[in-house]
């Protein structure tokens, strides 16, 4: 069996530049956490074809943390618009998926997080972006560090794998 596809995935971030900034062309990224602790971490090129995947096996107290990020999130999550929307330029789109709940997309986080604390929109993105940053310490813990445009490892850390290279043992580990 591959490690993480036969896996329900709990944890979803995509993140792609919608304008050039700069930076050589690129389609973003996704990460995507698996119920069986496996972390996948995959570039896309600038029309959006998949280009690579790395994958990180993340110890068991990952997961505990992250069901009690999302039972602590459940008052709001729910509730959350599942498009939201700033301002009329955007550089980049993001959307966030986690377990029991509808992916968001969100179009310009970063003005979104600006907005008046008593407008929808501003209100949800702040939970929304306060929840990505404590799934991102708890990464970051382990050697990943995620933000909302960029992913890298400390490979003294952690030690990424390639799925078709490894195979899960229905123990506690890759083998």
């Amino acid at each position: 069996m591959i490690a993480g596809y036969s896996y329900k995935p709990v944890f979803q971030y995509k993140f792609r530049p919608l304008m050039p900034d700069g930076r050589a062309p690129d389609g973003g990224f996704s990460v995507i956490l698996y119920e069986n602790r496996i972390l996948s971490f995959s570039t896309y090129d600038a029309n959006g074809a998949f280009l690579d995947e790395l994958c990180f096996a993340l110890p068991g107290r990952v997961m505990q943390c992250f069901y009690s990020l999302l039972r602590n999130a459940a008052s709001w999550l729910g509730m959350t618009p599942c498009d939201l929307r700033g301002g009329a330029y955007s550089a980049y789109a993001s959307s966030f998926a986690f377990d029991g709940y509808e992916p968001i997309r969100v179009w310009g986080i970063n003005e979104l997080l600006c907005e008046p604390t008593g407008s929808e929109a501003g209100f949800f993105t702040r939970h929304l972006y306060v929840l990505f940053e404590d799934v991102a310490n708890l990464f970051a813990e382990n050697g990943i560090r995620l933000s909302l445009d960029g992913f890298t490892w400390n490979g003294q850390q952690i030690t990424p794998f390639r799925k078709n290279q490894f195979y899960t043992t229905g123990q506690q580990g890759v083998v």
